[in-house]
Parts: C-alpha cells; sequence; structure tokens
C-alpha cells in the first residue's frame, strides 16, 4: 500500500499506484519535515553531549559512559515503544516520543554535573527511540518494498542535511552562549515537531489487526521466529552501528586532542555532515536497482577505512579530510538499516519485530561507546581506530556471504 495527499493538507491515506514523487508529496508534512526537526535535534545532541561532559570535567571514559547511555536509552525504550505502536497506534507514540524530547531539553539546560548529563542522555536516547521505531513502522505499512529504499534513504538523507547544520549550529551556540542554550533550542525545535505530528499525521487504522505478544515475551518469540535473520543480518547491523557510533564519539574526541575548540569542531561535523547527505540519492538508487547488500558492504568498507586513518590527522585539515571520508560512507549506507528492518518485518507482527530490529542496532550504538572507553583506558586511545575497522571488515564478509537478498525486483 501506498500514501496519496488528495486533499493538499499533507496528510497521508491509503491508496495504490503513486509515483514516487507523489509519494514523496503525501510524506512531506507528515513525516519528512518533523523528521528534518527531530533529527536536527538528535545531531545537536551528538556533538553537545561530549563537549558538555567534557566541560563539566569528565574524563575521555566518563564521557564515552555519557554518551553510551543514550544508546543504552534507546535500548532500553525499543522493545517498548514497539509494543506501544501496536497497541495504541503509530501516531500516539510519536507524540509520546517528542514530548519527552521537550521536557529532558528543557530539564538538561539547568544540568551542573557529569552525572545529571548521562541521565539527560539516557532519557534523550529514549525520546528518540520512541520517535523512531513508531515512525518507521508508519512508513513500512504503506510503503511497498521496491520503493521502500527511496523512502527511507530520502528520511535518511534528511538526517544527513541536520548533519550539516546542528553541529555547526550547535557548535557556535555552546562557544558564545553556553551549552544550557543548546538544550534549550533542542526543546523549541522538538516542540514544532510535535505540532506537525499532532496536525498531519493520521491514526493508523492497521493497529488493531496486529498479532499481539505480552511485553515480556517479545524479545524471545520475535529471535526465536526470525532467528536465521537475526543471526545474520541482524549481527551485521549490529556491528555497523557499533561503526557509526565510534565515528560520532571519536571525532569530537579527537578534534580536541588535538588541540580545537568546540566551534572548529562542529564545523568539522558539518562538513562531514555535508559530504554524508549527498549520498543519500545514490544509497536509495542502490538500494532499490542493484540490491540493499551493495549499499551496505560500499558503506561498511568506506567508514572503516576512515577511522583507520582519523588518528593520521594533527591538524584540522587533515581531521575535516577525513570526516569527510567517513561521511561519504556512512551516506552510502543511507538507510539501510531502516530498510533492512522494514524489508524483513513479517506483516502480522511489525511493531514487535521492528522494536526488537531497533534494538539489536542501539546494542551496538550503546556497545561503540562503551569500547571506545575500554579500549582508550586499557591500552590508549590511537588503538581503537584499527579495532573498529577490523570489526568492520568482518561485518562486510558477513553481508557478502550470509546475509539474504531484500530487495525484490518489480
Amino acid at each position: 500500500m501506498l500514501l496519496r495527499n488528495n486533499n493538499c493538507t499533507g496528510r497521508p491515506v491509503r491508496n495504490e499506484g503513486l509515483s514516487t514523487w507523489q509519494m514523496y508529496k503525501s510524506l512531506s508534512l507528515s513525516i519528512y519535515l518533523p523528521a528534518f526537526l527531530m533529527s536536527l535535534c538528535q545531531s545537536s545532541l551528538m556533538l553537545a553531549i561530549p563537549l558538555f561532559a567534557l566541560e563539566l570535567g569528565g574524563s575521555v571514559s566518563m564521557t564515552a559512559l555519557v554518551f553510551a547511555l543514550r544508546g543504552l536509552g534507546n535500548m532500553t525504550a525499543d522493545v517498548p515503544a514497539g509494543y506501544g505502536a501496536a497497541r495504541f497506534g503509530d501516531k500516539f507514540m510519536m507524540v509520546a516520543g517528542i514530548g519527552a524530547m521537550v521536557v529532558v531539553g528543557l530539564l538538561t539546560s539547568f544540568t551542573q554535573d557529569a552525572w545529571q548529563l548521562a541521565g539527560a542522555a539516557f532519557c534523550f536516547g529514549c525520546a528518540m527511540a520512541t520517535w523512531l521505531i513508531a515512525r518507521l513502522k508508519h512508513i513500512s505499512e504503506f510503503i511497498p518494498d521496491h520503493q521502500r529504499g527511496k523512502a527511507l534513504s530520502t528520511m535518511a538523507g534528511l538526517q544527513r542535511f541536520s548533519n550539516l547544520l546542528g553541529p555547526v549550529a550547535t557548535g557556535l551556540l555552546a562557544y558564545q552562549l553556553g551549552f544550557q542554550h543548546v538544550f534549550l533550542v533542542i526543546s523549541l525545535i522538538a516542540t514544532i515537531a510535535l505540532l506537525l505530528v499532532i496536525l498531519y499525521v493520521p491514526k493508523n487504522e492497521h493497529t488493531q489487526t496486529e498479532r499481539k505478544h505480552e511485553l515480556l515475551q517479545i524479545i524471545p518469540n520475535i529471535l526465536i521466529a526470525h532467528r536465521r535473520t537475526f543471526l545474520t543480518a541482524g549481527i551485521a547491523i549490529f556491528f555497523l552501528s557499533i561503526l557509526r557510533a565510534g565515528r560520532q564519539l571519536l571525532i569530537p574526541i579527537w578534534g580536541h586532542i588535538i588541540g580545537l575548540d568546540a566551534s572548529e569542531i562542529g564545523l568539522i561535523a558539518s562538513i562531514a555532515g555535508g559530504a554524508d547527505m549527498v549520498m543519500f540519492p545514490l544509497a536509495g538508487y542502490m538500494m532499490d536497482n542493484w540490491g540493499r547488500k551493495h549499499a551496505a558492504v560500499a558503506c561498511i568498507s568506506v567508514l572503516s577505512l576512515a577511522l583507520l586513518l582519523i588518528p593520521w590527522s594533527t591538524t584540522f585539515t587533515a581531521l575535516c579530510l577525513f570526516a569527510v571520508l567517513a561521511g561519504i560512507g556512512n551516506g552510502l549506507g543511507s538507510g539501510i538499516n531502516m530498510t533492512l528492518g522494514s524489508d524483513f518485518a513479517p506483516e502480522g507482527e511489525r511493531g514487535e519485530f521492528l522494536g526488537v530490529w531497533r534494538l539489536t542496532s542501539d546494542t551496538g550504538s550503546f556497545g561503540g561507546p562503551l569500547l571506545v572507553g575500554f579500549v582508550s583506558k586499557a591500552f590508549q586511545l590511537t588503538l581503537v581506530f584499527p579495532f573498529l575497522a577490523s570489526l568492520g571488515l568482518i561485518c562486510s564478509l558477513m553481508v557478502i556471504f550470509l546475509v539474504r537478498e531484500t530487495l525484490s525486483k518489480k
């Protein structure tokens, strides 16, 4: 089934046979604009959380822990969010996730130490996971697989565009006014996204027809029923999430180590975000024409190479160059996690499956910073980079030889 905009309001309703442009138009106000705003919040958090933790006196290992707690928040909310979306509807859970972002942003503006920031990072993770799973379930029910790569890579492209704007704005705002003002702005942006969702997202009529699991039974039931998927594609996505989380954490930390200030690090992150962003049309084309595996292997390989090169940088220019290469690699996988999750999700239990699928990737997002902190504390920070690159090589081989191609050619 597809979405169609019959009344020019941006409200998606079910219909058949829309062109790609009509599909994009029908999702514009209901999904894409709120997604851009929430991604802007998230990209700001990715820079603000580690740098604010360092400013509050945290060590590298403490900063990694604070950053990792955002991933733990994702993990904690994944399955309950899928459970809630299956029972209360996609729109209800979208509103709940964005509303939580508004409240936590306001409270974080009063943070005084790294442990308070750690609690806020956990809550930010819960809010984002709730929003992301409800949004993904909403799209996966309306978009067929031959258009799903384009729809979701565009969603990921909007996230990359926010990565271009968010870090540089966050760095400048933090440099001029302090990090407390950054979190106030995050709360304001989330409020606008909340209003758009309330106005333009319709209630999902399919919610009540899904097969229901008890909350405590969701994880074992889904993992057993789809064990081959999770033992192949799930593990590959887990490793990819470790690489992506490592990239997000290591670039600001390495910039701090070589003496760059917050505005310079924010500029690097924004330039890299621009390179990341322009890759999403190619990623969508690859996924919908060549196959999901081509996009995944290209993403993992280039990202791993960039991580291997970062410790060789000692200047703004060198770090910017390698960060751009990492952005290109990440961009080649725009939407790959969401697309594979939507492809594998069975129609009768889509919400629960997507919750567990997201839990798999968020476990990697949580584990990545912890690995960075552990290796840097036990050995030295420079050893983290070849370690992550080795994981990327393993991940690429898994995708090539073990993961089933999910694209159905039309």
